[in-house]
């Protein structure tokens, strides 16, 4: 069992770590709760969720398809923490950028649920670096004895962890003080995370061989 508890912990933090990085998702949620209300970010944040939880089962399956091939295994299992190490690089070498419009606009009290979701949902599942993402999650936290219980179990904390964040972060754009905080330390956070990444890669490399 502890074994499957450090899996988890690196997934878990890779996975956190990956999400604390602004990318196409998180300015469409910012762009959507601003413009048109807290019900359409949290709309648009479940579509997302739900399109990444597409790109985990697709993941989860073909991680539990080919982990009996030892040398095909191994060679994802590399190729995903080169992976990772390329996403650290580019953290690093992020610049500094306006979050948020100075422009003030109306909020649209409507809430169009099928829309936003739908928003949500295409924005996701058309990312390819998505499933290459949980592809590579998936193949560095499963070993070959890993039950498909402890796996499903990753799959769900990482659908949930995507859903709850992209909530959270709904809050934290509707909020002028948290606005505020986000506008002046998201290039710091990027680079915490980028180091976080390099040194999550770099230990699985090692104790792979």
């Amino acid at each position: 069992m502890e074994i499957y508890l450090i899996s988890f912990l690196s997934l878990a933090l890779a996975h956190f770590v990956a999400l604390l990085s602004p990318g196409v998702d998180f300015f469409l949620i910012l762009t959507n709760s601003s413009k048109h209300g807290r019900a359409s970010g949290i709309i648009t944040s479940t579509g997302i969720a739900f399109a990444n939880l597409v790109y985990i089962l697709l993941a989860l399956f073909g991680i539990t398809l080919i982990k009996d091939n030892q040398t095909l295994f191994l060679t994802i299992k590399i190729l995903g923490s080169f992976y990772l190490l390329y996403i650290g690089f580019l953290l690093l070498k992020s610049k500094k950028r306006e979050l948020f419009s100075k422009k003030i606009e109306k909020k649209d009290e409507k809430k169009d649920v099928i829309k936003y979701f739908l928003m949500g949902f295409l924005s996701a599942i058309l990312n390819p670096k998505n499933s290459i993402f949980y592809f590579t999650m998936f193949s560095i936290s499963i070993q070959n004895h890993t039950p498909f219980y402890v796996q499903s179990f990753f799959a769900l904390w990482m659908f949930l962890a995507v859903l709850l964040w992209d909530i959270f972060v709904v809050y934290l754009v509707t909020n002028v003080k948290s606005k505020n905080f986000l506008e002046k330390y998201s290039n710091k956070i990027e680079k915490i995370s980028g180091f976080i990444l390099l040194f999550l890669a770099l230990s699985i490399i090692f104790n792979t061989f």
